[in-house]
């Protein structure tokens, strides 16, 4: 093909005919400009179908990533509403006056109490998308929004998971100092008899700071309840957004 253009070329020249050359020079030019100009076009067109490519498998990784966390969290909620349900049906009936055999099921019941429900998401596929610079680049500005906001409240998250896990050591030192411990242990896991000791847990139901320890660990899991219910509308969302994003 260049050896055809040339040939022109030597042709026109030693035809002398030099407008014809010149119109010649400046059609090839523009062939050339446009031959690099598609050339660049289709270049750009991979580029973004890889990128688009790339860009899918992300955000069906998140989805993934947030559906199993969602699933998690479930769970969690479940476990403290259990953790909450058992704090106030003992609280019901704390006080100086309580008789012994009043509550069934006492020792079941407060072994319940010093449990903790803490979720512990994955955050592979977001810390990459994040730290990789993904995350401004996200074409689904709505999903870019959802993310960005859920690091934040995740953050927040963090910081009261670790004030509800050191309150609820503290409770759970309480139990031992205070509880007939052994007669916790409802499933008997390591072949415990009941405690020797006199006495019963029930006991624990007319003693003002075992109300008031329960009270505030009722009151931690209610707090983190909360926190979850809010956490979950949070995965929804996001959730959503992805499968928006995968049948647009």
């Amino acid at each position: 093909m260049i050896k055809f253009f040339r040939s022109i070329r030597q042709q026109l020249l030693t035809e002398n005919r030099f407008n014809k050359y010149l119109l010649y020079a400046l059609g090839e030019i523009f062939l050339v400009v446009i031959g690099i100009l598609i050339a660049l076009q289709i270049n750009n067109w991979n580029e973004d179908r890889k990128l688009l490519i790339e860009e899918q498998a992300t955000i069906a990784s998140l989805k993934l990533e947030f559906q199993k966390n969602l699933v998690d969290l479930d769970s969690n909620i479940n476990s403290i509403q259990s953790i909450l349900n058992s704090c106030e049906v003992l609280l019901e009936h704390t006080g100086p006056n309580y008789i012994d055999g009043t509550l069934k099921n006492v020792d079941s019941l407060i072994s319940m109490t010093p449990r903790m429900a803490v979720w512990d998401p994955s955050l592979y596929t977001l810390s990459n998308i994040k730290n990789s610079g993904k995350l401004s680049s996200l074409s689904n500005n709505d999903l870019k929004v959802l993310l960005i906001e859920w690091e934040t409240f995740y953050a927040n998250l963090l910081d009261w998971g670790d004030f509800y896990v050191s309150r609820g050591d503290k409770y759970f030192d309480y139990l031992i100092e205070n509880s007939l411990a052994k007669n916790l242990n409802s499933k008997n896991t390591i072949g415990q008899s009941k405690s020797k000791f006199d006495g019963t847990n029930e006991q624990l139901l007319r003693i003002l700071s075992f109300e008031n320890n329960l009270t505030n660990k009722a009151s931690l899991n209610g707090f983190m309840l909360n926190f979850y219910i809010e956490a979950k509308e949070r995965l929804k969302a996001i959730i959503k957004e992805c499968e928006a994003y995968e049948s647009s």
